[in-house]
């Protein structure tokens, strides 16, 4: 069964409101996707957003690290909707979070696939490429995982003059090791889905002169809401800033020619 969309070559990402999470919609003509699955709580918000959407498959579900903002909705977006394979960090979790993730993937049936070397994929007419982090872990004292934001899966979206950068939760180690690491993963991209909901360390000047974003989408909450200083070093750089805690789900529709429609 085919996903309501629009035209062939239009591109269509939707930023959706989970709170302080991550879900992000991506729709590449008749193709359909998924960044991570936002809250368990929530997952009943997605499914009426991704059915009001008309997506009944999903080509593929990126999950960028194992924070339960942006795993929790698995198990109910796999089991009201046919997802044909999962993307996952190269690691293991260690949190009950993690465990039911994995629980539910074995339950359902689907295929997973760890990203531990740059991998490219279609959606549509769209080129993905997914990169993982060289930053290494470590557990802390107790043998627990600590802050694995800096783990997160980063993933370009390209088709035609369109370009779009998601960034999971990275913090400042995370976005060092890309900057210094693969070349295409944190060039000079138009839209940008801000790293870990605008928090102060998610914001470097490096970063921010790599990336040059026209469009700038932060994933917070009303109780959390985007640091203040960062939000000052993106007005200052002329970009439109839309955040998910006053604006809602924020849609962003390309068709290829570098120009782009916000709502």
């Amino acid at each position: 069964m085919e996903n309501g969309s629009s035209t062939s070559g239009s591109i269509c990402v939707s930023v959706i409101d989970v709170g302080k999470g991550d879900c992000i919609l991506l729709q590449a003509g008749d193709a359909a996707a998924l960044i991570d699955t936002g809250y368990d709580k929530t997952s009943g918000n997605v499914l009426a957003f991704l059915r009001e959407k008309g997506v009944a498959h999903l080509e593929f579900v990126i999950v960028t690290h194992y924070d339960r903002d942006h795993i929790g909705g698995m198990r109910a977006i796999g089991e009201a909707i046919a997802i044909d394979k999962v993307y996952l960090p190269n690691y293991k979790g260690a949190d009950k979070h993690y465990r039911t993730l994995m629980d539910s993937i074995e339950q359902l049936g689907l295929a997973t696939q760890s990203v531990s070397d740059e991998l490219s994929l279609k959606l549509g007419e769209a080129s993905l490429t997914v990169f993982p982090s060289t930053v290494r872990f470590v557990l802390d004292a107790k043998g627990d995982e600590g802050n694995d934001n800096d783990l997160s899966l980063v993933t370009t979206l390209v088709a035609g003059s369109d370009s779009y950068l998601f960034t999971g939760d990275l913090e400042e180690d995370g976005l060092a090791a890309h900057l210094n690491g693969a070349p295409g993963a944190l060039g000079c991209f138009d839209v940008l889905k801000m790293p870990c909901h605008g928090k102060k360390s998610s914001l470097t000047d490096e970063f921010l002169e790599r990336v040059q974003p026209q469009i700038v989408i932060i994933t917070d909450s009303e109780d959390d809401p985007a640091d203040k200083k960062v939000l000052k070093l993106l007005k200052e750089t002329g970009a439109a800033v839309y955040r998910t805690a006053t604006s809602g789900t924020v849609h962003v529709a390309s068709s290829g020619a570098g120009s782009y429609t916000v709502s």
